[in-house]
């Protein structure tokens, strides 16, 4: 997208005055800036959010019913993904999206209708893209709901024809991972303007993680028998130029990220780190996190974030590592924590 200087100059001039007092200091967007959020899936009637800011002192539990005088954001909170100073709140269990100011936690508006175990989402050209795994019982009836992100309205909606789960858009295309709980082996690639699909390319293995860097879009792939892979597809040609294996023993691979020219992911309770032109990656691990279900994972500003979703009956935990295994900090957060938004 390409913008005029004007508007860059016009821009500034209105962040400027909308952020700062006539002293000179930054104004807070809200109280839940400058600081991460935390995704309790909790259960099928209730899950919640969970907010720790940056000074790794302030902690509030429930951050959306503190702000809307006690309202739930649904069952089987999934995921967060933001669009400017909103984020919208995927909750599969109650089948609803949930947008509310992502520094104030104000309920802005809520999707309830076109939803059908929502999943991730993206946002590409004033429009949100959000995956729907429908039934369990088929890999056939998946579709992305396309969202005006204007008006929150729905639009359409895309049917995929396979497994849609992680997706990831860049240059007016859509790139979801037809994977889940092992099933499923291939990345679709379609077309963001109209939903036609360009391009299925086969990862032998089930799509778990998207991840990208410098025009490479790095897809985790396990099941839970088979030694796991990184898939590499460039994201100009659409075809997969690579495959980093994995040690033989490092089956059902998890969670990748990229921070720094790194890959991040785990096994189990262990967490592994490996250049981006690996093109083997050993079973040695960086270091093995103390807890008892590794469940959400996130490397931020060098940091490693970890969620313990325990016996995903009593509050799971928060915990912050440094990128040598050094436990800094950790703390109660609600029922199955399962992923970390950085605000």
């Amino acid at each position: 997208m390409k913008f005029t200087k004007l508007f860059f100059t016009a821009v500034a001039v209105s962040i400027v005055l909308a952020s700062c007092d006539d002293t000179g200091n930054s104004t807070p967007l809200g109280a839940y800036e400058n600081g991460v959020l935390v995704v309790n899936e909790g259960n099928g009637t209730a899950g919640s959010i969970t907010y720790i800011g940056n000074d790794r002192t302030t902690i509030q539990q429930d951050v959306y019913g503190a702000e809307n005088a006690g309202d739930g954001i649904g069952g089987y909170v999934q995921s967060i993904f933001f669009n400017g100073d909103e984020a919208y709140i995927i909750s599969n269990g109650s089948n609803k999206i949930t947008i509310v100011n992502r520094y104030t936690f104000k309920v802005i508006d809520k999707i309830e209708t076109g939803l059908s175990v929502p999943r991730y989402g993206v946002v590409a050209d004033g429009k949100a893209y959000v995956t729907n795994l429908a039934s369990f019982g088929s890999l056939t009836d998946d579709f992305i709901t396309v969202i005006n992100t204007n008006t929150h309205e729905i639009e359409s909606t895309f049917p995929v024809n396979a497994i849609a789960d992680r997706i990831f858009s860049q240059n007016g295309k859509l790139y979801v991972g037809n994977g889940n709980y092992g099933e499923g082996h291939s990345v679709t690639v379609m077309n963001a303007a109209n939903g036609a699909i360009l391009q299925t390319l086969e990862t032998t293995l089930s799509p778990t993680s998207l991840a990208e860097s410098d025009g490479i879009l790095y897809v985790l792939c396990s099941n839970y028998t088979d030694p796991s892979t990184v898939v590499k597809i460039d994201l100009t040609t659409n075809q997969i130029v690579g495959t980093i294996n994995l040690a033989s023993s490092m089956v059902n691979a998890q969670n990748l990220d990229i921070e720094n020219g790194k890959l991040y992911f785990t096994v189990n309770s262990a967490v592994y780190a490996a250049p981006l032109s690996a093109a083997t990656i050993s079973d040695a691990p960086l270091f093995t996190a103390d807890a008892l279900t590794l469940y959400g994972f996130a490397v931020e500003n060098d940091r490693i974030y970890i969620s313990d979703a325990k016996d995903y009956a009593s509050d799971g935990k928060a915990l912050i590592y440094s990128l040598t295994g050094t436990l800094e900090n950790q703390y109660t957060v609600g029922l199955i924590p399962n992923g970390f938004y950085f605000n």
